[in-house]
Order: C-alpha cells, then sequence, then structure tokens
C-alpha cells in the first residue's frame, strides 16, 4: 500500500513535470529558431521519473522574408557562431535573425556579433551581368534565394575567394558619403554556402563566409537564452557542417502545436488518473491502520 502511495505521488509529479515541459513548447509554437523541449521516462512501473531528453533538432518550417538580405535560415544540421562582444563567449544559434548595427556590424537581436571568415576578393567580370538585364521591377526577386527552389535563382554561380586568416565579427559598414556598403558595393547577397557577395557594378565580389559549425552531440550544447548555446565538454569541439545557407528567410519553431497539445490533453489525463489513485491508495492506508488500531 505504501509502494501505490510513493508510485502514485510520482507519477503524478512526472505528469505534473511533463505539463511544464509541452507548456514552454506551445508558448515558443512561433517563436523562431525554437528547438522543442523532448523528455523520457525512467522506471515507469513504479510510478515514472521524468528526466530532460534535450531538444529536437529537427528542421523548422521556412519563413521567407524577400527583400530582407540580413536574415539568413540554415537547412540542414549545424549553427551560426555569434560572439558576446560584452564577455567575448561563443554563442550558437539556429536564429538568422540578423540585422547591422550603428557601426555596420552583424547582429543577433540580442546585439551578438555574427563570426565570418574574410575573402580574398574574387571579382567575377560577368558575376552579376544576368541580374542589370532582368530590370528595376524585379530587383527584390533578382537577389532572392527561395527556400522552394533554388534553382530558380536568377543570379549564375560563381567561385568565391580564398579564406584568409580567422573568424571575425561581420561588418559592412555604410559609407555616409556615398551610401554604399564599405563604400563600395550597391547590394548584399548570401548564397546557399554561406558566402556574402557583393554588387560592384557589373560584377560580384566574395566578401565572408559566415562561420556555420556543427557538433558531435548536439544535445550536450547548454542552453543559453532559449534560442543560442554554449559548447561544453559533453557536446564536443565545434565541427565542420554542411548545412546550407538561405538568404531572405527565418527557419519558424520546429514545434508542431497540435501535436504537443494532444500530448498536453493526455498529460492531464495521466495526473488525474495519478490524483485519484493516490487518494485510493491513502484511503486503503487508512483502514489498514483504524483496523491495526
Amino acid at each position: 500500500m505504501f509502494d501505490a502511495l510513493s508510485m502514485s505521488t510520482n507519477a503524478a509529479q512526472s505528469s505534473l513535470e511533463m505539463i511544464d515541459f509541452l507548456t514552454a513548447n506551445i508558448i515558443n509554437g512561433d517563436t523562431p529558431g525554437y528547438n522543442g523541449k523532448r523528455f523520457t521516462f525512467r522506471d515507469y512501473l513504479f510510478g515514472g521519473t521524468i528526466e530532460d531528453a534535450g531538444r529536437t533538432w529537427r528542421q523548422g518550417r521556412a519563413k521567407v522574408l524577400i527583400g530582407e538580405p540580413t536574415k539568413m535560415m540554415l537547412r540542414g544540421k549545424g549553427l551560426f557562431t555569434t560572439i558576446n562582444p560584452t564577455t567575448n563567449e561563443i554563442l550558437y544559434t539556429r536564429l538568422g535573425d540578423f540585422h547591422f548595427d550603428k557601426n555596420g556590424y552583424l547582429v543577433t537581436k540580442d546585439n551578438f556579433m555574427v563570426l565570418g571568415t574574410p575573402l580574398k576578393s574574387n571579382v567575377q567580370p560577368q558575376g552579376n551581368s544576368q541580374y542589370n538585364q532582368v530590370g528595376p521591377n524585379y530587383e527584390p526577386s533578382a537577389y532572392a534565394d527561395p527556400f522552394s527552389n533554388p534553382a530558380n535563382r536568377t543570379y549564375p554561380e560563381v567561385g568565391a575567394g580564398e579564406e584568409t586568416g580567422k573568424a571575425v565579427p561581420i561588418n559592412l559598414s555604410v559609407d555616409p558619403t556615398n551610401g554604399l556598403y564599405l563604400g563600395k558595393y550597391e547590394k548584399l547577397r548570401v548564397d546557399k554556402s554561406g558566402i556574402v557577395w557583393g554588387k560592384y557594378g557589373d560584377s560580384e565580389v566574395s566578401l565572408y563566409k559566415i562561420t556555420v559549425r556543427n557538433f558531435q552531440n548536439l544535445n550536450g550544447l547548454k542552453n543559453f537564452r532559449e534560442t543560442y548555446w554554449k559548447q561544453t565538454s559533453e557536446s564536443g569541439p565545434p565541427l565542420p557542417s554542411s548545412a546550407m545557407v538561405f538568404n531572405e528567410a527565418l527557419e519558424a519553431s520546429n514545434v508542431f502545436t497540435k501535436v504537443e497539445v494532444d500530448h498536453m490533453i493526455e498529460a492531464q489525463r495521466q495526473y488525474a488518473a495519478a490524483i485519484n489513485a493516490h487518494k485510493v491508495a491513502d484511503r486503503l492506508v487508512q483502514q489498514a491502520i483504524e483496523l491495526v488500531g
């Protein structure tokens, strides 16, 4: 009987913890870059103890943002690399909701600087001629990289320059005298390899390669502010990533709200059943004590 009390208590507590996990997922169902929480049970036959099983790393849905070249998403396993300028701490994220700060640095919504490797400028004399032929009425789509069908791009494939040095904060400040990036480039685009290109007249120039990293054990990363991650001994060191970068798009939350709501209903039923079982076990214990007394 005392075992029944313990089992029902554990089951009720586990159900409450499961409800907390699911609530966090549902609340963040529309949060871009959010990875859903997952859990598992241990010793289920003895009442169940819920354990944090990390996050789900499945691909989130795409939210296309035509005309916003600083917004990016990853397709595949990998994370953007950023640095906290205050603490110099490296942070990783799937959320490519970037913008330029007042000094021209590409930063996150929390003002963490996005890292990229400077490239030896590789000028393509004919690299952008097809863009010029499209005409001004089609400029936004000419620089878009559609998530659904990248083959429809209106610019040609060109080779990037060699990497020079190590990853640094990406700076593409606008020259106030002429309104051009770095005083030279009219427009920017990012290709699927993470190369940042600048439009220079009838040419394109490779400027940076955005730093994207993967880890042997993604669930070994330490979560920070929901959408950021820190390296740990369990995650292992950062590794090269084969993830593709899609420009003018964001990755939505990888939580499917309908599925989470279904799990929530089941968790509430489990909690109600555990409470009822606890009440029955408690009455049996009281009757046993009265009989003995």
